[in-house]
């Protein structure tokens, strides 16, 4: 295509792109509307501007802590502290130099669902899906998840995991570009937001290292031959590592450990015996119909497929291909990742106190993701087409029913 033509297929494209996004953000300025304007509000539950606000008054810990009670702050030697990961506070840099602690987060972080899904949509694109089946799954993947929720809420927890989303979903699209320095440089940053995106690196840097095993004169040469793609995580792997020794003397501590809650606990931040309880919890806990109302459980959150029916398309995607015969590398090292993500965060001494669904596997869905992008059909079956439009409607649900009710 010369700087003169626009050919129809890319047309199609980007208007089917425009599309999805301008029907996503009227979709998010209605919910805001019946959630009473919250659009354009700043959400109070927000410590990554009161971490920047501070930042910018040179201080890397939190001053006047009183004022902030109903925050999750770290306490250490007698300072508080932010105890989440960095990267969403670097982003707010220009916000709160401009309005302080009063930024509009919410839309901050709706604007993250809008950057999530239109990496979502390029990412089907980019496996060669028509342009409207890449919308559908795209649509599926953030709105037909907790993300929607989420990215209606600009509360801590929220932001982390939906720039989380972002990072990550930036990273699979470099991975089917053959981008690779920028994949692995994205799921750095991702580790910023949430760290265990970290178990993501090792699997993109050996499948990288295992297709180019024949080029390179077998597997270790191909290893040794991957050295820039560690350029941009050993650098912001850095930048992670002294920001937490500055605050709290060790490279590995973003400060939950100094937060209250686990401090007191028996067992700490993470134990073996948190796994089966809250496995049970993740995998078992149901949504019950009641005297002709849904019921569920708000602590620690319910049936994680429920809620991110995303999740379910893959298993059984990977159950299919594996009856066929296409079992593979790929495959396995994903759903290997995925299952140590959810492991680990069921090692975790809570899933979440105030959420709808199991937020916390969003974290997997990108993994997920990627392997419908490789793996999955040209064009999505008519019952993933169904559950793809129920999970976007019980979602819609659920945003509605945790601002009103939650």
């Amino acid at each position: 295509m010369d700087g003169q033509t626009i050919r129809p297929g890319d047309r199609e494209r980007w208007g089917t792109l425009a599309a999805l996004l301008i029907a996503m953000a009227a979709g998010y300025f209605l919910l805001s509307d019946l959630m009473g304007g919250t659009l354009f509000q700043h959400q109070y539950w927000d410590s990554y501007t009161l971490q920047t606000w501070n930042w910018l008054q040179g201080r890397t810990y939190i001053a006047d802590p009183e004022q902030y009670e109903y925050l999750e702050l770290a306490i250490y030697e007698g300072r508080y502290y932010v105890s989440f990961p960095p990267l969403p506070s670097v982003l707010l840099v220009p916000f709160v130099a401009v309005c302080g602690l009063d930024t509009p987060n919410n839309l901050l972080v709706a604007c993250y669902g809008l950057l999530a899904a239109a990496l979502a949509y390029l990412v089907m694109l980019k496996a060669g899906r028509s342009p409207r089946v890449s919308a559908f799954w795209a649509l599926v993947c953030v709105w037909g998840s907790n993300m929607l929720w989420m990215t209606t809420n600009a509360g801590v927890w929220f932001q982390a995991q939906a720039l989380n989303m972002v990072m990550c979903l930036a990273a699979v699209l470099c991975f089917l570009s053959g981008r690779k320095a920028a994949s692995t440089t994205f799921l750095a940053l991702a580790v910023g937001c949430r760290p265990l995106s970290a178990l993501y690196l090792p699997v993109f840097a050996f499948l990288y290292a295992w297709g180019e095993r024949e080029k390179h004169g077998g597997f270790w040469k191909s290893c040794l031959r991957q050295w820039p793609i560690l350029v941009g995580p050993v650098l912001i792997g850095g930048c992670y590592m002294a920001y937490n020794y500055a605050r709290f003397g060790s490279p590995l501590e973003f400060g939950h450990n100094y937060l209250p809650e686990f401090v007191r606990a028996e067992h700490g931040q993470f134990h073996i015996s948190y796994l089966l309880p809250n496995l049970r919890q993740m995998f078992l806990e149901p949504v019950r119909i009641r005297d002709g109302r849904l019921e569920f459980t708000l602590f620690q959150g319910f049936m994680c497929y429920v809620a991110n029916p995303l999740l379910v398309i893959w298993v059984v995607r990977m159950i299919v291909n594996a009856r066929r015969d296409r079992v593979t590398l790929f495959g396995g090292l994903l759903a290997a990742a995925a299952a140590a993500v959810l492991v680990l965060t069921c090692m975790h001494r809570t899933l979440g106190g105030w959420q709808f669904g199991a937020r916390y596997t969003c974290d997997v869905l990108p993994v997920a993701y990627l392997y419908l992008a490789r793996r999955g059909t040209e064009r999505p079956a008519n019952w993933e087409l169904a559950l793809g439009g129920l999970a976007v409607a019980f979602n819609a649900y659920g945003a509605l029913y945790m601002h009103f009710y939650g």
